[in-house]
């Protein structure tokens, strides 16, 4: 088996069309060929293609979406300090290898795609004899299940730990039903946001699939510059990205949640509908209103998913306050590997006294879930 990387997904395109796919539709052909077409993944924004591929006899057997990075932006596991600890020894982190979702805090359920019976360590022994030889200082899988996790740290590629906030569909009927199993405070100051929205003529819609027009894209798109600027952030999707959706098989994956003040149009939410789980993604207002947010990237969405009867809505990376709201704290996992042997040792030694803190304020989170006992 020959082992090399392809600088575009086009390049497996046959192959990714009936096996590059996974539970969310972050991972399929469409998603990644839209980020390269758009330029959202190019050398300017420091996520260079250098897909994995796996061939048996010129044949692609097996594809690891994976990236050159040149910078650490928009992974949501964070490693500036891995890469400090470099330059303070006059070693270049950068470039460096990531396989992960671009600008996605989503997990992926596979770490390789194939069309072969799985030997998973034999695809890991390969990648790491592979990586082994590469001139790349390090290499990431970021947000891969437990399961996964546990496998490649048998191999010595590095466990992290970060926590996420997930709120699970326990097969309720309506937004009522959900509440009902809240503690009372929780459940009276949801009531309270909601009804404040109301009294203050906020209304909103929801759009799916071939309900989303390029008009809706562009309202949307101004929000989520928007939210950029507020932060200081940096706009990692362009607006050509949001028009090749239109034009895609992810379209049927998509939905916009809007909000009006009256008849004026004053924010959004943009959600990916996944097979049972759908993930909020990115939000943004012109119109600064109290709670909108929450409206929009929870309440919404936890009334979409009843409807539909998926099982778990994800809404991005970090944020406490959706305790309060119904979402519960979770680990999530990542494994790395580190080709200097000094650092790599101390890095090493820096990730277990993380993984104790992560755990323990996991359980600190864990007190103040809002359900009834």
């Amino acid at each position: 088996m020959n082992i090399s990387t392809i600088s575009s997904i086009e390049k497996a395109k046959n192959f990714s069309k009936k096996f590059f796919v996974d539970n969310s539709p972050f991972i399929s052909f469409d998603f990644f060929k839209n980020l390269e077409t758009s330029g959202c993944t190019d050398l300017n924004s420091g996520w260079l293609p250098e897909h994995i591929v796996f061939k048996k006899k010129d044949k692609i057997i097996g594809l690891i979406p994976n990236f050159k990075k040149l910078n650490s932006n928009g992974e949501y596991v964070f490693d500036h300090s891995f890469a400090n600890a470099y330059h303070q020894i006059g070693l270049n982190y950068y470039p460096k290898y990531l396989s992960a979702i671009p600008f996605t805090p989503v997990t992926k359920d596979k770490f390789v795609y194939t069309n072969q019976k799985l030997n998973e360590d034999f695809f890991i022994k390969q990648l790491k004899s592979f990586l082994e030889k590469s001139c790349m200082s390090s290499f990431h899988l970021n947000f891969v299940n437990k399961r996964v996790s546990d496998l490649f740290e048998k191999f010595g590629f590095f466990k992290r730990l970060g926590i996420q906030y997930y709120w699970y569909n326990n097969d309720y009927d309506e937004f009522d039903s959900f509440l009902e199993m809240l503690k009372t405070r929780k459940k009276k100051n949801i009531i309270k946001e909601r009804n404040f929205l109301k009294d203050n003529n906020i209304s909103t819609t929801s759009k799916r699939g071939k309900e989303i027009s390029k008009k809706d894209f562009d309202l949307f798109f101004n929000c989520y510059i928007n939210t950029i600027n507020k932060k200081w952030s940096i706009p990692y999707l362009k607006s050509s990205f949001f028009n090749y959706l239109l034009k895609s098989e992810i379209i049927n994956n998509l939905l916009i949640i809007q909000a009006f003040y009256k008849k004026e149009f004053i924010g959004c939410s943009l959600h990916f509908i996944g097979n049972k789980t759908l993930y909020g993604r990115y939000w943004g207002c012109i119109k600064e209103v109290p709670f909108l947010h929450f409206e929009l990237c929870y309440y919404s969405a936890i009334e979409f998913a009843i409807r539909n009867k998926l099982k778990k809505v994800e809404a991005g990376a970090q944020g406490e306050h959706k305790i309060a709201r119904g979402y519960i704290p979770e680990l999530t996992y990542s494994n790395h590997l580190f080709k200097n042997e000094k650092l790599s040792e101390i890095i090493n030694k820096y990730l277990e006294q993380e993984k104790e803190k992560i755990k323990e304020s996991l359980n600190f989170l864990e007190g103040y879930i809002p359900f009834k006992n």
